[in-house]
């Protein structure tokens, strides 16, 4: 972690000079480590100590706390013990039963949404498929990632239901991270990651509610489509 994490705190201290307020630095410190998390340069199972990862980066313990345990409620690392922090493993299966939980929240989302969704929030959701898409041209899987949460994540959002964007919010991290790790060894060719949500896309504009959720979990469940969690041919 020690390189990592070297260019981690470079990156600190030129970002976030010392008169900043503390929640920056919190917020400094869970982006980072979130990303690194997110993208492998962490990785699962690996061993996080708040004193070294404060010294690293240039800070005290406070603010390292406090986004190691808003990453703790993404799901993206475990505390052990009294004190032992660890980046969390999560199996095949485990992610299935995300994916499935996901796709049953955003079909309930979806079904929502699609009554009072405007032209132009349909453009919206477009134009992140278009950077999606543009993203994956350029095999940038992390931002094909990132614009891909914030699409899936704005049909909660426009659902009016805070509890349904409740229950989204804490899956989103561990799939993000599946994505980022797992899509690039899956799908030779990413930019159609991005361009299969036009779908999605289509039924909102076309206020097919009939279809959207079903579309929405066939969209979710696709990459388990034909593998079983085991890593078993279907």
């Amino acid at each position: 972690m020690a390189d990592t994490s070297s260019k981690m705190a470079a990156a600190a201290r030129h970002r976030h000079p010392s008169h900043k307020k503390v929640a920056s630095l919190v917020d400094q410190v869970y982006h980072h480590l979130r990303i690194a998390i997110i993208e492998g340069t962490l990785v699962q199972g690996q061993k996080l100590v708040e004193l070294d990862i404060a010294a690293e980066m240039g800070t005290s313990q406070g603010p390292v706390r406090e986004a190691l345990q808003r990453l703790e409620h993404d799901g993206l690392i475990e505390r052990r013990a009294r004190s032992a922090t660890f980046v969390t493993h999560v199996s095949a299966e485990e992610m299935y039963e995300l994916f499935y939980i996901r796709s049953n929240i955003e079909s309930f989302a979806i079904s929502r949404t699609i009554q009072n969704i405007t032209p132009e929030q349909c453009n919206e959701l477009e134009l992140l498929v278009q950077k999606m898409a543009e993203a994956g041209a350029r095999s940038d899987i992390s931002t094909l990632a990132e614009y891909d949460m914030a699409f899936h994540r704005l049909i909660c959002e426009w659902s009016g239901s805070r509890a349904l964007l409740r229950a989204w919010l804490p899956l989103s991290s561990q799939i993000q991270r599946f994505v980022v790790q797992s899509h690039p060894a899956r799908y030779p060719d990413l930019k159609e990651v991005g361009t299969r949500h036009q779908a999605i896309v289509d039924v909102l504009r076309q206020r097919d509610s009939q279809n959207a959720p079903e579309v929405v979990r066939k969209h979710v469940m696709l990459i388990w489509e034909d593998q079983r969690p085991d890593g078993k041919a279907r």
